[in-house]
């Protein structure tokens, strides 16, 4: 009976290690972020990856360093402030621009669609968007 509550013991540990680096991963994807005081926000990769989020459903990338930011549905986006910036590691020269009352990305109302650039052309940057 010893073996078999240690055994069971250990097969525990091991779940719990497997749903805590499960937690690690669902931290990197949509969701996992803190961000008090507003209602979305999101650190996205040049690839149009979400590292972490808090009220973002989806981050497309639709062109060259254009990327839409799809909010949870109850919040109306074309009436928000949006602030955007290029994330650490990002080209100097590099520049992010931000826009909330725009149909580029479908519905105004649920998108703010962010575009990057390197001297003057756009180009894929890596970014944190904050929709107060």
């Amino acid at each position: 009976m010893r073996m078999k509550l240690t055994t069971l013991a250990i097969a525990c540990a091991l779940a719990a290690g497997a749903l805590a680096a499960g937690t690690a991963v669902a931290y990197a994807a949509l969701g996992g972020a803190q961000a008090p005081s507003v209602r979305a926000a999101a650190v996205v990769d040049a690839d149009g990856g979400v590292v972490r989020s808090k009220g973002v459903t989806a981050v497309r990338k639709i062109a060259t360093g254009q990327y839409c930011i799809e909010l949870d549905a109850d919040y109306d986006a074309a009436r928000s402030v949006p602030v955007a910036t290029k994330r650490w590691g990002a080209p100097w020269n590099s520049t992010v621009f931000v826009n909330a009352n725009t149909a580029t990305c479908g519905s105004a109302a649920r998108h703010v669609f962010v575009a990057g650039g390197n001297n003057g052309a756009g180009a894929d940057v890596p970014f944190h968007v904050i929709v107060p």
